[in-house]
């Protein structure tokens, strides 16, 4: 995967941060916001998602955390598509798709959401910051 951030071969590339405070046990699907408070990022030209990182604010002693990218609020659901696992074994977690294997249009909104186990400790106050990387298909 070296050549997934190469812009002279697929295109440019953004980084968008999303975040959610206070991870309640059991949640299903939740989205993380971006700065503004929304939960979608619009896509302003076609491409795919080439990556996936996140990170716990605090230690997570019990349970998981799993993060995934999605369109519209719909989980990606392609083998390929970039998932994050959280949990007292792995506080940060990254994972890359190969260009155009998760792909969107103009005007797509995408995001990140979060599913937690009933297990998770510390209960209702852990935080996640969350990175979705996109790579625009070249003009």
């Amino acid at each position: 995967m070296a050549d997934t951030f190469n812009a002279d071969k697929f295109g440019s590339f953004l980084t968008i941060p999303f975040s959610k405070t206070n991870l309640t046990t059991g949640a299903s699907n939740e989205d993380l916001l971006l700065g503004s408070g929304s939960t979608l990022f619009v896509a302003p030209a076609a491409g795919s998602v080439v990556a996936l990182s996140s990170r716990s604010a605090a230690a997570i002693t019990a349970g998981t955390i799993t993060i995934k990218t999605h369109a519209a609020g719909t989980e990606h659901t392609q083998a390929a598509a970039p998932t994050n696992a959280l949990s007292s074994a792995a506080q940060v977690h990254y994972d890359t798709a190969a260009p155009g294997l998760v792909s969107f249009a103009a005007g797509d909104t995408l995001g990140i959401s979060v599913t937690t186990t009933t297990t998770l400790d510390p209960t209702n106050t852990l935080d996640v910051d969350g990175f979705l990387f996109v790579q625009f298909n070249p003009f």
